[in-house]
């Protein structure tokens, strides 16, 4: 394929200029945004040689946004980041392409992403996948043979020529070569592979969309070569917005752009069935419910017991802390045998691989163990990593080398909880919030690049569920819970907007608040499920909306699926949120009386049991409806270590081992 210079389009807008002229009272911001494209099937990256393909409009998509968000948007076209930035002198507002490129030219460039939505294609997927292709007459007949070829995978960036590569080599026990050999585009591979004479020839990964264009400009002759099989799904365009907007400006770019799917003629004009959907992905793990939008990643239909393990590999001692995940890499946080230091070990998320370990001394005393408790968290090329005690580390994600560290308690004035520090470290854009739970620092902000300290506030200690942020009453803000209080606080400067303390004290405030479409869902031992709404603004309203006390966890977070929240007390419950969180169903199965974590979709709820059982449930049955139950460990497993949930790959840690299962 033929790529085409870096264009500059400036889209002026001309009603709504016209509607927002000097004399008009509306004070909405009018500063222009720039929209970098980086997507590999617009008009101006593409060539014209597919009737119909590849031919996405962008400046008609910046039209709509100007109308949409009444300011000028223009519009650059690269096929690097790097490009787009030059191109548009400054640092661009959006930014548009495949999901994992953008991701890895951010990070190149130093410039923090935010991703908002997910554009679909014709087939209405928000996916692409990679293709093994050989020539024509290869004798390979499935990805099983390629057992000792040689393979050109594409680069890191490029997960679907990758990552998920690997992946499918691991899921067909194909080992994976020592040394990898890989190829920067999808036309350098395939004519490799078309014009070898070797018997047989190197296999290449391409992407899935790159196919139609390699026959349709020439790049490869028609039936030169043969498609031998696919890797599953990778996520493909996908809008960022980018550290020069703030939140506010960003929820109203997302609205603006799940508005395509209302226009017929610009749907046509994008190549889009059905428009922009909201964006969910490893930023909004899925051990904390239903994402910021109501939406988590898709679950299976059914199970099919015994499910596949792709790999399985010892684990360290007394493992409490969530898996994080992506489709490289899965993060582990443990102790050494000594039970003398925190460890962290990152794994190739397709064969369980040991590729870094950071570790180092974290001593004293804790109730239920010294593990670290946080789940880590990963933001492009860097993960943020929490001990129970307070250790603090900012490492490079491809090495585990430091880039920065802090301690919440030697360095940030905080106090060690009974139970040591849980709260997951919370993302908002730059800022990493933690809660050291100091007098004068119950909550920080800190420089996600450096770890300076950018805000902090006083208040409480710290409690143990992590925080959100979200929109409530029409403000941008962070909710969570300090020792003793419900509270919001200002992201930008650390400002309490609102404190709430419960009806009745002794909450230990383990569960994580859940966003109900701008209301707040939380959920505790003392005070029972509650539902409030919001003032204009964004002050809490103290009286609930709905409350229910039969759905009281002591630890287990709350999740939403097809409009209804899923808990675990001492049983599985069910409540419905349009009917003011009334009791839908009690479940008494015995496997659900004690801690468990639970996965919702729009149609399922997947739970794993303390004791290792593996739950697949209706989330819409009107009555505890079981699809498919199987038992991942024996019955002795105490699992408090979150699942983490990557496609269909479930990465599950119990007491010795750690197993990547696959969910057909």
């Amino acid at each position: 394929m033929t790529t085409r210079q870096p264009v500059i389009a400036a889209v002026a807008l001309t009603a709504a200029a016209l509607l927002l002229g000097p004399g008009c009272a509306d004070k909405r911001d009018r500063t222009p945004l720039t929209l970098v494209v980086m997507d590999p099937l617009a008009r101006e990256l593409a060539c014209p040689c597919v009737g119909g393909y590849a031919q996405r409009d962008y400046p008609a998509l910046a039209e709509h946004l100007g109308r949409q968000l009444h300011r000028p948007v223009s519009v650059c076209f690269a096929d690097t980041l790097e490009k787009g930035i030059r191109q548009a002198r400054a640092t661009p507002s959006l930014v548009v392409g495949k999901e994992s490129l953008v991701t890895a030219d951010a990070s190149f460039c130093g410039l923090s992403v935010r991703p908002l939505c997910r554009l679909t294609d014709r087939d209405g997927l928000t996916t692409l996948t990679g293709f093994f292709v050989v020539q024509t007459g290869d004798p390979a007949k499935a990805i099983a043979d390629l057992r000792g070829r040689r393979i050109l995978f594409g680069p890191q960036d490029s997960q679907e020529k990758h990552a998920a590569a690997l992946a499918a080599l691991v899921e067909n026990g194909v080992p994976i070569p020592d040394e990898l050999e890989t190829r920067g585009g999808c036309s350098d591979s395939a004519q490799e592979v078309q014009d070898s004479p070797g018997t047989p020839a190197p296999v290449a990964v391409i992407s899935s969309y790159a196919y139609p264009l390699l026959e349709g400009c020439g790049q490869i002759e028609r039936g030169s070569l043969r498609i031998l099989a696919q890797t599953r799904p990778v996520p493909f365009v996908t809008v960022f917005g980018t550290e020069a907007i703030n939140p506010e400006t960003a929820a109203q770019v997302r609205e603006a752009l799940l508005s395509v799917r209302a226009d017929t003629d610009l749907l046509k004009r994008m190549e889009s069935r059905d428009g922009f959907v909201p964006w969910v992905g490893s930023e909004w793990p899925d051990w904390r419910g239903s994402g910021r939008d109501g939406h988590t990643a898709s679950l299976p239909e059914s199970l099919q017991p015994p499910l596949k393990v792709l790999w399985r590999t010892p684990a360290g001692a007394h493992g409490m802390a969530g898996l994080a995940a992506t489709g490289d890499v899965v993060i582990v946080a443990e102790r050494d045998p000594s039970d003398q230091e925190d460890v962290f070990r990152c794994l190739r998320a397709a064969d369980g691989r040991v590729l870094w370990t950071l570790h180092y001394p974290a001593t004293g005393k804790l109730d239920y163990g010294r593990s670290p408790r946080a789940t880590p968290v990963i933001r492009q090329d860097k993960i943020y990593l929490l001990g129970a005690f307070g250790d603090l580390h900012c490492v490079r994600l491809a090495d585990g080398d430091i880039v920065w560290k802090r301690h919440l308690v030697t360095d940030l004035g905080g106090n060690v909880p009974t139970w040591g520090f849980s709260s997951t470290p919370l993302i908002v854009d730059d800022l990493l919030i933690v809660n050291p739970g100091g007098p004068e620092t119950s909550l920080v902000a800190l420089n996600c690049k450096s770890g300076e300290v950018v805000w902090k506030t006083a208040g409480n200690g710290a409690a143990y569920a992590s925080f959100i942020a979200g929109t409530f009453g029409g403000r941008f803000q962070i909710v969570g819970y300090d020792a003793g209080s419900l509270g919001g606080w200002d992201p930008r400067t650390g400002q309490r907007l609102w404190r709430l303390a419960p009806p009745a004290n002794g909450d230990f405030n383990v569960p994580t608040p859940v966003e109900i479409e701008g209301k707040l869902l939380v959920a505790t031992e003392n005070n029972g499920t509650r539902l409030y709404g919001f003032q204009k603004e964004g002050r809490i309203n103290p009286s609930p909306l709905a409350e229910n006390e039969d759905l009281s966890p002591e630890t287990c977070s709350p999740t939403m699926a097809r409009g209804r929240v899923f808990g675990v007390g001492t049983s599985l419950v069910a409540l419905s949120v349009a009917d003011a969180l009334e009791l839908q169903w009690v479940s008494e199965d015995a496997c659900f009386n004690g801690h468990s974590s639970l996965i919702g979709d729009a149609s399922h709820l997947l739970i794993l049991t303390w004791h290792g059982e593996l739950v697949l449930m209706d989330a819409n049955s009107t009555e505890p409806r079981i699809l498919s139950r199987t038992r991942l460990t024996d019955e002795d497993a105490e699992i408090y270590a979150h699942p983490a949930l990557v496609g269909d790959r479930l990465f599950v840690r119990d007491a010795t081992t750690i197993a990547c299962y696959l969910l057909d």
